[in-house]
């Protein structure tokens, strides 16, 4: 039996409240049905949804519809193939052994333009499994055709493109970058010209700190502040990029005004320290609301942190001494009785 993962955060999604019932369902269904191949792209016949799921096909035409539209997934009608376009980001494939199955999967699939939508995703969400396709493509015929229909389209493989279904005539291109799931970082991140950062791709072990990071950061600011102007948890939302900025620099100069000869940064596990205190004070947090004003006061954060867990380590002594000296107290009594 295998598993797939569902965000937990799916029916809290603003475009999944704004499907109805069935159309709900069928996503679920897409997301975990028996079928699946869990790189989110499968064979997957009309009929088998019919039978499955026990809706008319016009319920299943409708709600397909709608998905697409969404960009939540790709239909091949032709070919009968599904692709789920954030699978990769959400179950990406951990090892070589999980790569060369996936690719033997692909070989058993009829040719489909989802394909080198497919490549596209992978390459976006996981690096390694892109590059073992990429190595196999010298040798394996279907592959190269997909690699040369993205080099001559001239892809931008940093960005997602929809493909509108038409159930009627088939799959057709689209304009559209918009879907429910949450996009995930480019490829490459050029952070600013002071300071160039590029990251080569979104497994990188920095990338992804810094990325949780500012994610977290952000969430702890919004249950204490649900009014404060908050940037999407959306690494391609321009003001996420920014408070993103913030943190790489925090991490790699520190405070604002220092320079990386100083070595004045603060390690990721700091920084979450410092995160947390500062949405956990008081004081501090209706004070820092965003990740530049984090940075700005880093150094009294430090500070207040420092001297509030000595205060807190002080009133742990002092309660001990004090049931120590309570319990000697009554020991004594209890013999002169």
């Amino acid at each position: 039996m295998s598993y797939n993962k569902i965000q937990d955060n799916f029916w809290i999604d603003e475009k999944v409240r704004g499907w109805d019932f069935k159309t709900r369902m069928i996503a679920l269904y897409l997301l975990n049905n028996q079928h699946r191949f869990s790189e989110g792209l499968y064979p997957l016949p009309l009929s088998y949804i019919v039978e499955d799921t026990k809706l008319t096909k016009n319920e299943i035409d409708k709600a397909l519809k709608k998905l697409c539209s969404d960009n939540f997934i790709k239909y091949d009608r032709v070919n009968s193939i599904i692709l789920i376009i954030n699978a990769l980001k959400y179950q990406p494939l951990q090892n070589i052994n999980h790569c060369k199955a996936a690719l033997k999967k692909l070989e058993q699939l009829p040719k489909s333009p989802l394909l080198k939508e497919f490549i596209e995703k992978a390459q976006l969400y996981n690096p390694k499994f892109y590059q073992l396709l990429k190595k196999q493509s010298q040798n394996i015929k279907f592959l190269q055709i997909a690699f040369q229909e993205i080099s001559n389209n001239d892809l931008n493989l940093t960005q997602t493109k929809g493909l509108k279904l038409d159930l009627a005539e088939g799959l057709q291109s689209e304009a559209k970058d918009s879907q429910a799931p949450t996009p995930v970082p480019i490829l490459t991140q050029t952070l600013d010209k002071e300071a160039e950062i590029i990251f080569k791709d979104n497994q990188n072990p920095e990338l992804k700190e810094l990325e949780k990071l500012t994610c977290y950061l952000i969430e702890l600011i919004e249950n204490n502040n649900p009014r404060a102007p908050l940037p999407a948890k959306d690494p391609a939302n321009s003001l996420f990029k920014k408070w993103y900025k913030e943190l790489e620099r925090l991490h790699r100069l520190g405070p604002v005004g220092a320079n990386a000869d100083e070595k004045k940064g603060y390690s990721f596990q700091e920084i979450e320290a410092i995160i947390n205190f500062s949405q956990q004070d008081q004081f501090w947090k209706n004070n820092i609301l965003s990740a530049r004003a984090l940075r700005k006061q880093v150094i009294k954060l430090e500070n207040k942190m420092k001297s509030s867990k000595y205060s807190k380590s002080n009133q742990k002594t002092d309660m001990l001494k004090n049931l120590y000296l309570a319990a000697k107290e009554e020991e004594e009594q209890n013999e002169k009785n």
